[in-house]
């Protein structure tokens, strides 16, 4: 072999290692997967961590109030999340943001009825739908609160930032519509009779969920097939896997098992996109477990500009150390 072949042939070897070596820290970052939900099991709705295969549940909100609603930071750090910890009687609901560790709770608005929080993919902002205004957008920090636009509910953003997803009503029929960042452009997004609900932006920003009708939907991001996943009984809260192939929410069943007669179940389940499988995530007749949010901390599909290095990426500035 001449000193050529063997000096061309050495950094192909070494990126093919460099590949396997990222193949195997991703299906490591995958079962590192974490959801975050809400759960009445210590008696009140508490916020709670678990491992993406429903493994591993910890406590991380703790207060006699009631926690709901998590909304992951983009890096994990930090859940955003509704409570009435901050009214003496408990009817009015503000946005919090806690340490994932479960430190350090911060109050972030000092509205009467906030709800539906959701961060930039930068994590510079927090969206929420405030009841009597509108949605309206916030620093991470709680400063320079603005309104978007007026009446909507339910803001999500999609993954490069640009746009957020939202539902708005069109005479009695509630429908998806998504607008620019700054509140502008508002566009109609769905046009037919089923009421909607809690969209959720896909990670590969392709597709929206939602609720309609009270089952999980799926529409593309520019409004065409439009098409019913989901029939189990009373479904909420969609939110996509890491990889855009899969959908977490929570489903009402009643159970009628037990001897107390039809008792009301909500669990988490999980939805094949493509299949329309279903499978229990976390399901307990004793227990509530609602609302969750899915976390993917790294991989290999397709991520929002600025938000973490692909591996294309690391490949092109491994490969230019080479030359």
């Amino acid at each position: 072999m001449s000193f050529k072949a063997r000096s061309t042939f050495a950094p192909a070897l070494v990126i093919s290692v460099f590949i396997q070596i990222h193949i195997a820290e991703n299906g490591y970052a995958f079962r590192r997967t974490k959801i975050a939900f809400t759960s009445v099991r210590d008696g009140n709705g508490e916020i709670y961590v678990m491992d993406g295969d429903g493994r591993n549940k910890r406590r991380v909100t703790v207060h006699p109030s009631v926690d709901r609603y998590p909304a992951w930071s983009p890096d994990g750090a930090k859940i955003a999340f509704v409570s009435n910890r901050n009214n003496v009687n408990k009817d009015h609901r503000q946005i919090w943001v806690i340490d994932a560790d479960g430190k350090n709770p911060i109050r972030l608005t000092d509205g009467l009825v906030d709800y539906h929080p959701d961060w930039s993919p930068d994590g510079t902002k927090i969206v929420y739908d405030d009841a009597l205004a509108g949605i309206t957008v916030i620093d991470a920090d709680g400063k320079d609160k603005r309104l978007l636009t007026p009446g909507g509910l339910h803001p999500t953003w999609s993954p490069d930032g640009k746009r957020i997803a939202f539902i708005s009503t069109v005479g009695v029929i509630s429908h998806v519509f998504v607008m620019d960042a700054d509140g502008g452009n508002r566009t109609q997004l769905t046009h037919d009779f089923v009421r909607k609900r809690l969209p959720s932006w896909s990670h590969d920003g392709k597709r929206i969920a939602y609720v309609g009708d009270n089952v999980i939907w799926v529409v593309d991001s520019d409004g065409e097939n439009p098409r019913q996943l989901t029939n189990i009984v009373t479904e909420e809260h969609p939110t996509w896997s890491p990889d855009s192939e899969s959908i977490a929410f929570h489903s009402f069943k009643r159970d009628h098992r037990g001897l107390r007669g039809a008792d009301l179940v909500v669990g988490i389940h999980t939805v094949d996109v493509t299949s329309g499988d279903v499978n229990a995530l976390q399901v307990d007749p004793e227990i509530w477990n609602l609302e969750p949010d899915w976390l993917y901390p790294g991989g290999l599909s397709v991520s929002p500009e600025g938000s973490r290095i692909t591996m294309w990426g690391r490949l092109k500035k491994f490969a230019s150390g080479l030359q």
